[in-house]
This record gives C-alpha cells, sequence and structure tokens, in this order.
C-alpha cells in the first residue's frame, strides 16, 4: 500500500484528511508543522525587518525637528542682524585688518617668494637640460630669473646669496646656449626644431632676428670648418662640412624671415608666469609664489621684434654668407689636405664633394655651381699631384738606407760567399707549396743578402706608394657621371654641357694626374741615378780592393732595381721610365770588379806560359789530321779559361750581365794580348849555341882515359857550339799549339788579335789552308765546351 502522503496544503477540510491511513495521517501531522515552522519563521524576520525601518523613521523624525528648530532661531538671530548700517561696519573692518595684515606681511612674502623661485630656476634649468627638454622653455625660465634677480639686486640691502645665486644662473646659462649653438650647428634636426632653438636663443639674449640669422651663420661656419680639422677619415668630414654648407643655404631660405617671425609673435601672447608650461614646473611653485614674485615680474610679457628683418635683407644676408662660406670651405680643404698623405682619402674624398656639389650645389644661392667645381677639382687635383710628387721623392730613402750600410761596412769586410748547397743545408719549411723553400733558392742564386732584401724593400714599398695612383687614376676614368649630371639640369649658370663635365672629371683629370705621376717617376728615377753616380765615384776612387764587397753590393742592388723599373708605368701602353743607372756611371763598378778577377787568372797564366817555354816536352802525339794539327788547347790556356770562370762564379754568377762580362772580356782580351806577345817573343827568340855531344854509342866507345886526356889536351877556351837537331821541330810545333790557344781564347774573350795570329802562323811556317784548319779545330772545341764557361758567354 502506497505511503506516500499528498499535500495536507490542499485539503480544504480537515475531515479530508482523516480520509487516509493513520501512517499517512501521520505524515501529513509532520508536514503540517514543518509548514507551520517555516511560516513562523518568515513572518517573524518580516516582523522584525518592518520594526527597525520605523524606528529608524522615528529617530530621523525627531532630529528633524530638532534641526528645524535652530535654523528658525538661527534665521531669527540674521534677520535681527541684517542691516545696512551693520554690515557696512563689518565690511569696513575686514578691510582694515587685511590692509593691515598684507603691509606688515607683504615686504616679507616678496622677498621670500622671489628668493624662492630665483634658487630653484638654475635647477629646473640644469634638470630640462639633462633630459633634453624643450629649449625655449629653459629660455623662458632664464628670462624669469633674470626678472628676478634684478628685482632682489635693486633692493636696499640685498643678501650674498642673491649673487650666488645668480652665478649660479650665469653657469647653467653659459651651458644653455653652448646647447642651443650645438643645435643650431647640427643638420640632423628637423626646421622646427631650429626654429625652437633660435627663438631661445633671440629670448635669452634679446636679440632681433638680424642676430639671430648672422648668429646662425657663424656657427654653422664655424661647424663647416670643424668638420674639416679632423684627422682621419677625411672625406667623411669633408662632405659632410659640404652638406652643411648647403644645407645652411636651405634652412635660411625656409626659416628667415616668415617662419621665425611667426613663432616670435607666438611670445607676445601672455605673460611667461602665466604660460602653462613655465607654471607646469614643480620645482618653481608657481601657484603660491606668483602673487609675491613682484609686478615687474609676475607681468612681463616678451615683446621681440619679429617683423625687423624683411626677405631682401635675409637673401643678401645669405648671398654674402654663401660667398664667403664656400670660400672658407675651400680654404679649410686646402689646409686640411695639407698634411694629408694618403691617395685613397684624397681620391674618395673628391670623388664625394664633386658628387655632392653636382647633386645640391645648383640650390646654393650666391655662388655659381661651375666656378666651384672647377676650384673644387683644382684643389683635389693639386693635392693628389702634391702626394704623387712627394712619394715619387721619398725614393731617396733607398740612397739614404744605402749610404749607411755602406757607411757601417768594414773596409777589411770579406766578399760574401752564398752557396745554394749551404742555402739548404738546413730544414726549410716546405708547406704552402714549399714557398719559403723556393724564395730561399731564388735570393741565394741571386745573391740578395739580408742587407739587399732590406734594401730591396724599400724600394719596393716605395714603387707601391707610387703605383697607388694606378688605381686611382682607373677609378676616376671608370666614374661615370652621366645620372648625376641629369639631375643637374636647372644649374642655369653652368655653361658646360654634360658631355664637357664627363671629359673633365673621367678624362682631362686622371690624364693630368697620369701625366704629372710619369713626370715625377722620371725626376726621381734622374735623382737616384746622379745619387747612384756619386756612390759610385766614391767606391772606385783609386784601387782600393777593398771596396770589393760594396761594389758588389752596389752592382747587386742596381741590378734588382733596374729589374722593378719596368713595371713603373700606369699603363701597359705607356713607355716605361729610362733606367737611371747610365752604362757609363756603372762602368767604373763593373771594372774594378772585372780587375780583382782578371789579375789573378793573368798572374798564372803568365806562369803556366812562362813554365811551358822552358818545357821541351812534345804534346803533338794528341793531334788530329794530316798534316797534325792541334785540336784542343795547352793545359795553361785551358786552365786560365777556368781561372776566369772560377773566380767570376766565386762572387756570384748573377753579377755578370752583359755589360760587366763585356768589360771583363775587353780587359782579359787586352792583358792577355800583352801575355801573348812576350810568350811569342820568348819562343821565337834564337836557342844558345851549344858544343856538340858526342852520341851516345860513339860516347861508349870512348874510355875513361880518352876522355880525360881530351879534357887536358882542350884549350881554355868556350868549346864551339851546334844547335840541336830538334829545335826548329819543337818550336814549330810549340807554335802551332800556341796559334790554337790563342785561336780557342779568342771564341770567349773576343779581341782583335789578328796581326799577331799572323805572326804566330808565319812563324809556325803555316799556309792558308793550315790556319784555316787550325781555326775550325779552335771552333769545334769551344762549341764542346762552352757550357763549362758559360759565363763568358
Amino acid at each position: 500500500m502506497a505511503t506516500e502522503a499528498p499535500d495536507p496544503r490542499t485539503f480544504k477540510t480537515w475531515e479530508d484528511a482523516l480520509q487516509f491511513p493513520i501512517p499517512v495521517v501521520r505524515k501529513l501531522e509532520h508536514q503540517l508543522r514543518s509548514n507551520a515552522n517555516e511560516n513562523r519563521e518568515k513572518l517573524r524576520s518580516l516582523v522584525g525587518a518592518s520594526y527597525r525601518d520605523h524606528l529608524d523613521t522615528a529617530e530621523t523624525i525627531i532630529d528633524m525637528e530638532i534641526r528645524m528648530e535652530q535654523v528658525e532661531s538661527k534665521l531669527a538671530r540674521v534677520g535681527r542682524n541684517c542691516n545696512t548700517r551693520a554690515l557696512d561696519r563689518i565690511a569696513s573692518n575686514a578691510l582694515k585688518m587685511d590692509t593691515h595684515i598684507r603691509t606688515r606681511d607683504m615686504a616679507r612674502y616678496t622677498f621670500a617668494s622671489q628668493l624662492s623661485v630665483l634658487r630653484n630656476c638654475p635647477v629646473v634649468m640644469a634638470r630640462l637640460l639633462r633630459e633634453d627638454g624643450s629649449y625655449l622653455l629653459i629660455a623662458k625660465v632664464l628670462v624669469v630669473s633674470r626678472l628676478l634677480y634684478k628685482a632682489l639686486s635693486q633692493s636696499k640691502n640685498p643678501p650674498p646669496i642673491v649673487e650666488q645665486l645668480w652665478g649660479r644662473v650665469s653657469s647653467v646659462r653659459r651651458k644653455f646656449l653652448r646647447r642651443i649653438d650645438k643645435r643650431l650647428a647640427s643638420a640632423a634636426g628637423d626646421t622646427t626644431i631650429l626654429v625652437e632653438a633660435m627663438c631661445a636663443y633671440s629670448l635669452a639674449t634679446s636679440s632681433t632676428p638680424s642676430n639671430v640669422l648672422e648668429h646662425f651663420h657663424r656657427v654653422r661656419k664655424e661647424e663647416i670648418l670643424k668638420n674639416l680639422k679632423h684627422g682621419n677619415d677625411l672625406a667623411k668630414h669633408g662632405v659632410n662640412a659640404l652638406r652643411l654648407c648647403l644645407q645652411t643655404c636651405q634652412d635660411t631660405q625656409t626659416i628667415f624671415p616668415r617662419r621665425l617671425s611667426e613663432a616670435l609673435a607666438k611670445l607676445k601672447s601672455q605673460p611667461l608666469v602665466q604660460d602653462f608650461e613655465v607654471r607646469s614646473l614643480y620645482e618653481l611653485n608657481l601657484d603660491l609664489h606668483d602673487r609675491w614674485i613682484g609686478d615687474e615680474a609676475g607681468n612681463y610679457t616678451p615683446w621681440p621684434r619679429h617683423d625687423e628683418l624683411q626677405r631682401p635683407e635675409a637673401e643678401k644676408t645669405l648671398h654674402k654668407w654663401s660667398k664667403g662660406a664656400i670660400s672658407a670651405l675651400l680654404e679649410g680643404i686646402k689646409e686640411a689636405l695639407d698634411g694629408e698623405k694618403r691617395l685613397k682619402e684624397v681620391s674618395s674624398l673628391r670623388q664625394d664633394l664633386i658628387e655632392t656639389w653636382i647633386l645640391q650645389g645648383s640650390r646654393m644661392a650666391g655662388v655659381k655651381s661651375a666656378r666651384v667645381l672647377d676650384d673644387l677639382r683644382d684643389t683635389m687635383n693639386d693635392q693628389l699631384e702634391t702626394i704623387v710628387g712627394t712619394r715619387a721623392q721619398d725614393l731617396q730613402k733607398v740612397v739614404i738606407e744605402l749610404t749607411q750600410l755602406l757607411g757601417k761596412w768594414s773596409s777589411k769586410g770579406e766578399v760574401p760567399n752564398m752557396s745554394l748547397w749551404s742555402s739548404t743545408s738546413t730544414s726549410t719549411d716546405l708547406s704552402n707549396g714549399a714557398q719559403q723553400f723556393k724564395s730561399t733558392i731564388l735570393n741565394t742564386h741571386q745573391g740578395r743578402d739580408e742587407a739587399a732584401i732590406r734594401l730591396l724593400s724599400t724600394f719596393d714599398q716605395w714603387m707601391s706608394s707610387v703605383l697607388e695612383v694606378k688605381g686611382i687614376v682607373k677609378s676616376m676614368k671608370e666614374t661615370r657621371w652621366d645620372d648625376t649630371f641629369a639631375d643637374d639640369v636647372d644649374d642655369s649658370d653652368d655653361d658646360l654641357g654634360i658631355d664637357s663635365k664627363q671629359k673633365l672629371l673621367s678624362d682631362a683629370d686622371p690624364r693630368l694626374l697620369e701625366n704629372v705621376t710619369q713626370e715625377a717617376l722620371g725626376d726621381a728615377l734622374k735623382s737616384l741615378g746622379r745619387s747612384f753616380a756619386q756612390i759610385v765615384s766614391k767606391l772606385t776612387l783609386g784601387d782600393d780592393s777593398g771596396n770589393l764587397a760594396q761594389i758588389i753590393f752596389v752592382l747587386r742592388v742596381v741590378r734588382e732595381i733596374g729589374d722593378r723599373i719596368p713595371r713603373l708605368r700606369l699603363q701597359d701602353k705607356y713607355t716605361p721610365p729610362p733606367t737611371p743607372f747610365n752604362p757609363d756611371v756603372l762602368r767604373p763598378l763593373h771594372t774594378a770588379l772585372a780587375m780583382q778577377i782578371v789579375q789573378p787568372a793573368m798572374e798564372s797564366y803568365k806562369k803556366s806560359l812562362a813554365a811551358a817555354n822552358k818545357s821541351r816536352s812534345r804534346s803533338h802525339i794528341l793531334w788530329e789530321g794530316n798534316p797534325s794539327l792541334p785540336a784542343q788547347p795547352s793545359p795553361s790556356a785551358f786552365r786560365f779559361l777556368q781561372g776566369l770562370v772560377k773566380h767570376m762564379g766565386a762572387h756570384g754568377s748573377d753579377l755578370w750581365a752583359p755589360d760587366g762580362v763585356s768589360i771583363l772580356k775587353t780587359m782579359s782580351s787586352e792583358e792577355v794580348s800583352g801575355v801573348w806577345q812576350k810568350s811569342f817573343q820568348d819562343m821565337t827568340k834564337p836557342e844558345p849555341e851549344f858544343a856538340q855531344q858526342p852520341s851516345q854509342d860513339s860516347a861508349q866507345d870512348i874510355s875513361e882515359s880518352e876522355a880525360a886526356a881530351i879534357e887536358t889536351e882542350a884549350p881554355p877556351r868556350a868549346a864551339k857550339q851546334t844547335p840541336r837537331p830538334d829545335t826548329d821541330e819543337i818550336r814549330y810545333e810549340r807554335l802551332k799549339q800556341f796559334l790554337f790557344d790563342i785561336l780557342y781564347v779568342q771564341r770567349y774573350l773576343g779581341g782583335d788579335a789578328k796581326g799577331l795570329v799572323e805572326e804566330v802562323g808565319k812563324a809556325a811556317d803555316m799556309d792558308e789552308s793550315l790556319k784555316t784548319r787550325l781555326n775550325r779545330n779552335a771552333a769545334d772545341y769551344a762549341r764542346k765546351t762552352y757550357l763549362l764557361f758559360a759565363l763568358l758567354a
């Protein structure tokens, strides 16, 4: 049976509840009781809230009644006191009291306010400078501080602190004016910033627009010249100076006189202390002090002469400044270039200056663009030519270093013997393609010792410094100005067209630089030749053999420098400059060196010939042909040539240039001709007669006693002498060998020994065919042995 009870609140009578079973009735009872309790609580809460509201309303009504009574009583009292006579008396008493108080405290309050504001003025100005605040606001504070100082200083007994505060203001003012000049000098800011700085300067210095314009031009001109005094990066600062000059003209035309006049006129709108920005400076506290700082400071309104400068005067001033600024710019560039020795820096400056001027120079009022362009070209070209000339004259450093090396050379110094085998005896780094090894071999073969390498390094550095102009000229020629000139169509005062400018800048200027460089190189090399002539003259003065090492060193230096001179040309089509080493100048060196080689070889050859003439040996067994003739030289002749080559190689095979070999051959030929003539005379001298000796067989048949008898019977006089039977044959053989030696040696030494050859051939009883054969034999043997005597080739 379901025990679920219905909602008892739906019953209409109590009898409806009894119709259900007892359990259900009980549940209904519980529900009713629960509902009754809930309703009781709700009713209690509602009654309690209404009661409190009623209590509050009752208290409010009571309070209103009390206040109404008070108001009624006060209104009654006011009504009794509000009559004309009483009001006049009260107002009069109040006025008298206020006048008394203000009269008593005004002086003290005014002094305190003025001093407080003046003390904070430099603080505010310094803060604004640190924060890079408004320059015009700083100028306004400066004017206020000036007015306050004037008021305080004119009092009967101004305290010392006033002057101290003004000193601080003056210090900040100087710093502020320097900041204004810095901002005016800079072309980085826009026109608005410049106008504000100009207004600040006018307000701070009480300057008219004309004064402001003159000051602006003066500051810009000083900045232009300052840019040119930078030692480093001349190209950058030089272009900045020109751009600043051009920018100054544009700024002047933009600002003066209209924009500056309008900005100055705005300053007349209200007193400075009423300016919103000035009153916003919390350090000044003007909301408190403005009524006590005095009438002059409180009511001062700037009144600049904003319309003092007119456009015609501004244009006239600008034209005058433009001419002076361009002249100063050119002079400054010349002064800056006086100490500049870097070609690339000057070339870069030239290109940047000309490009900048062509692009913007036509906008500069008061000057002719074409004339300024020519002045810039002339200035830069002159400096390039000066640098090239100076660098060319630096060649004398080679002479100075050579003179110092020779001065330190010991007079007893030995000739260095540089051998390839000794150079490669130690381990050498073979990395990087064995460059160090190959360099060592080459230096040794060419006789380049440490001193020579150092001296040649000086020459190479000089040559590189001069040939740097080669790249400059190439850059100048390759620069195309067509696009730049195309933008320069408004240059009405320029009589030159685009083609003419292009030809001037990219053809005439580099060609002029090339010609100047070639001329400077020629003069430098001529001077080098004269200096070397003096050095050679000192070295070869006398026959002192102690200078041999120095002579060899100079010869090697001359050779190395001479090999480098053909590279001293700016273009391949140019003819290289002539060598400064005249053969007449170097001949004494070659002669001195040849003498040291020829003399010992000649002395040895003389002794060999003398010994051969005394010898009675016969060497015709090695002869060839029928009749037999010599086919190889005698040992003395071969050793003579071998000795010459050996002495030549001992001093270095690199020394024997054609001129040196020619001099050595000539000297050797002359010396050996005399030796041959003397030897020929000795050979053809008649042999002394001698007593005929018995033959060996008959001598054996004579007994000792008979020999003794012959001796005792012989008269005491010289025995009759008769020539040897083989004397003529030996002499003929010796003369033929001697003639072969002459012909063979002549193949290497040259010279004219035709007369001696004829005499020797006649003395040897040789006809023309034999002499021809002998000459051919000498030529054949010379071809076989020419590699042995290659230095004489």
